[in-house]
């Protein structure tokens, strides 16, 4: 049954007030949106920008949940493939026509799974998503240097790896033509759909939100996703995926409705 609560309460698994955080990373710090909900006092902030590894980190410190959209790991195929190359033992799998042994270098398992969904993650492999991937592995390190347990796939842990577009899909929500600048109205009008949508948190989100970009809309989707996860109300991996899942990373995406996670409306 899916856990529903508002702003203010205790989480139901938890039971204690929450705050979650949503990274939207890049390589680029001036284009890593960063977001912070504070669900007691209902507080919705995002970090100044540019944004640093440091503030990363602290926030993430701060925070019973933080959510990444940005692949956590590489593919088990990509690297024993690379590895292979470099030792001159081989092109694993060297048995498969092409171009279909490049999909195991290519795609993570959650990032087939992931597709079956309907939506369309990026390669870390051979995408340029992989330098901002870069950069996640070093905040990973960073992160459990201080304290901040780290599982890529999600199951324990304080950090998950979320996919926005996946999110806004089982929303009901635009997921596409909302990025870059000469998308900004359509961001502008997603934001305020979304927020819309936030009950008791709306009018704290409405106005943190307005006018931001899609860094910013993307880094306050991931702090929905991380609390979802916080009740369980995210994919997660089946046990036969646990372990290729801990090295790989998983995408989280919510299981529920927005209502479900943030309570419904006053007026509701």
């Amino acid at each position: 049954m899916a856990a529903s609560w508002g702003v203010g309460d205790r989480d139901p698994t938890y039971g204690q007030t929450v705050r979650t955080f949503g990274i939207d990373l890049s390589a680029n710090p001036a284009k890593t949106g960063a977001c912070e909900v504070d669900w007691d006092t209902g507080a919705v902030t995002f970090l100044d920008r540019p944004t640093t590894d440091v503030q990363l980190v602290e926030a993430a410190q701060r925070a019973d949940m933080t959510a990444i959209d940005v692949p956590l790991g590489w593919p088990d195929g990509f690297i024993d493939a690379v590895v292979a190359h470099r030792d001159r033992t081989g092109w694993p799998p060297i048995g498969t026509a092409s171009p279909e042994d490049r999909i195991p270098l290519r795609y993570r398992t959650t990032d087939l799974l992931t597709r079956t969904g309907g939506s369309q993650p990026l390669s870390v492999s051979s995408d340029l998503i992989g330098v901002a991937a870069m950069r996640g592995a070093r905040i990973q390190h960073l992160l459990e240097t201080v304290g901040v347990p780290v599982d890529r796939s999600g199951v324990t842990g304080r950090v998950i790896e979320a996919y926005p577009a996946a999110a806004l899909r089982v929303w009901g929500l635009s997921s596409s033509k909302y990025k870059g600048t000469t998308n900004a109205e359509a961001c502008r009008n997603l934001a305020v759909e979304l927020t819309g949508r936030c009950g008791p948190l709306s009018p704290a989100a409405a106005a943190c939100l307005d006018g931001c970009d899609d860094d910013g809309l993307d880094g306050f989707v991931c702090a929905l996703v991380a609390r979802a996860a916080l009740a369980g109300n995210t994919t997660r991996p089946a046990p036969e995926h646990f372990e290729v899942a801990r090295r790989e990373g998983w995408i989280h995406v919510p299981t529920v409705d927005l209502e479900s996670i943030t309570g419904p409306s006053p007026s509701g």
